[in-house]
């Protein structure tokens, strides 16, 4: 199995109806991304979170127009 390439990295997120956004991926699933941190995270729904104190919560593909990477240095 070949490990996502997204994964642990920061990326921009552009979802529908609103401005692009950062967030770092934690995890991917069949529905979605677990992200932490940055900006997108105030915009998420708060009862898709791992702690109500945590930065951690979770974004389904349905709400994604677009994600990118920054390129990677080196």
């Amino acid at each position: 199995m070949k490990p996502d390439p997204m994964l642990n990295r920061r990326v921009i997120f552009k979802l529908h109806g609103m401005d692009p956004l950062d967030a770092t991926i934690l995890k991917r699933d069949e529905t979605g991304y677990w992200v932490r941190g940055g900006m997108l995270v105030g915009q998420l729904d708060g009862s898709h979170c791992s702690l109500p104190e945590s930065d951690v919560r979770y974004l389904e593909f349905s709400r994604i127009e677009w994600l990118r990477a920054p390129r990677q240095r080196g």
